[in-house]
């Protein structure tokens, strides 16, 4: 266990709800888990686990209505996020906790200049000048490899990947302790892609900052995180270190991620596909809520609640079938 003053963000039994047309979707459904400062946490998962919820939970940045958070704890650095007033959310917003959003087109004012939005992210959070601030802003622009000189340019007059280099830099401007990054690298080409990553993981490590990284790529994962949480319809099902979860995939469903990997070295003509969609989040099946898709099904898995199995070290599985059979081949 780590000590708890190394602990930078807790989150306990987290349950999101939203309200569309009459019906309630369970969108994270008692999602726990802790985050060392200076640690990188990957939230993996198929598009509509719940990943994004989590992460916006996190800042108080959901849409209300419809979404409501109705149970939970966001502990950040000693104080229950979810108990703040707005007061105190504008401040812990960009100074102590950055998000970098999925879509760059969408997270840019197009009518402003690059530059002034870096100046107002510097100036809502520190007490220097105008001057002071653009000097800081141009410096932030240079520092995610785009020339000072294009300061005034408008967001238009960038490529979606130095539109990417915009956004965070402006989630970096005020040197936050825990950056939130939703599939930053998505809407980029694959060397764009290597190159966002890159220049995020240097950051991280200047500066020391924690970071949740949000992908469906378990590429992405092992180049950045160290640990691992499987998501899927609003819970987390496998959680471990990088190298526990790499190396010993434990819940059906994180098997069938790994199996639909391509494999450089071998020869495979098909991928393995995780048969099946996603679960109707406002019908949720009973029991395991993967378990309509797991080849590995019985009938205890579809009732009661699922137990949480320790496999050893951090690594945990939420299984009543492989992860029992897992841990009796170690014995």
């Amino acid at each position: 266990m780590s000590k708890e003053k190394d602990i930078l963000l807790s989150v306990k039994d987290l349950v999101v709800e939203y309200t569309s047309d009459g019906e309630v979707v369970h969108a994270v459904n008692g999602v726990s888990f802790e985050l060392e400062r200076g640690k990188t946490l990957g939230l993996v998962g198929e598009t509509g686990a719940g990943k994004t919820t989590i992460v916006k939970s996190i800042m108080q940045i959901l849409p209300d209505p419809p979404a409501k958070v109705r149970n939970g704890e966001i502990i950040y650095d000693g104080s229950d996020v979810l108990k703040m007033s707005q007061e105190e959310l504008q401040k812990l917003r960009g100074e102590k906790v950055a998000m970098v959003f999925q879509d760059p087109m969408s997270a840019l004012n197009p009518v402003a200049r690059i530059g002034n939005q870096i100046v107002e992210a510097i100036l809502a959070h520190n007490d220097i000048s105008r001057h002071e601030a653009e000097e800081e802003a141009m410096n932030m622009l240079e520092m995610v490899g785009i020339p000072r000189e294009r300061f005034r340019e408008y967001p238009h007059q960038f490529s979606g990947g130095m539109k990417q280099r915009v956004v965070i830099a402006i989630a970096l401007a005020c040197s936050p302790d825990l950056l939130l990054a939703d599939e930053p690298t998505t809407a980029l080409d694959v060397t764009i892609q290597a190159q966002v990553l890159d220049l995020i993981k240097n950051l991280n490590k200047e500066k020391n900052m924690s970071m949740i990284m949000v992908t469906h790529d378990l590429g992405i994962v092992a180049e950045t995180c160290d640990h691992v949480a499987v998501v899927y319809a609003g819970e987390i099902i496998e959680y471990g270190t990088l190298e526990e979860i790499f190396a010993n995939p434990a819940h059906p469903y994180t098997l069938g991620l790994f199996g639909a990997l391509p494999n450089m070295t071998g020869r495979v003509k098909r991928l393995t596909p995780i048969v099946g969609m996603p679960p109707d989040p406002t019908k949720l099946p009973t029991g395991c809520h993967f378990h309509p898709r797991c080849p590995y099904a019985t009938e205890e898995c579809a009732c009661g609640e699922i137990p949480i199995v320790s496999l050893g070290g951090t690594h945990q599985c939420k299984c009543c079938n492989i992860v029992l059979d897992t841990e009796s081949e170690g014995n």
